[in-house]
């Protein structure tokens, strides 16, 4: 985990020394839309964060997907161990007559 933080810590640094080194305005364009006189790091800067905020949202719906699974394969653990055991009941017993 601590390398995770650290892998995101250099990201950062590296994204803002770029962001620094880019102050030149620029247009967006989006559909309709048209922004002017931007500066290009305000630009990177929203796009790493939409990018952050999409992976968030797929992270946490598959985090629920997978929460449900458990809770659902849970049930039917529960199911499975309060059925009497069926199997054991019909088996034959070990042979004791040889000697």
């Amino acid at each position: 985990m601590l390398f995770i933080y650290l892998l995101m810590g250099v990201v950062g640094v590296l994204a803002m020394i770029f962001a620094v080194q880019n102050p030149d305005p620029v247009a967006v364009r989006f559909l309709q839309w048209r922004i002017a006189d931007l500066p290009l790091s305000l630009v990177i800067l929203f796009s790493a964060i939409v990018g952050v905020i999409c992976a968030a949202v797929s992270g946490f719906a598959q985090q629920v997907r997978l929460r449900l699974k458990i809770r659902q394969l849970e049930r039917r653990i529960a199911q499975l161990s309060d059925a009497p055991d069926k199997s054991s009941s019909a088996a034959p017993g070990p042979d004791t007559t040889r000697g």
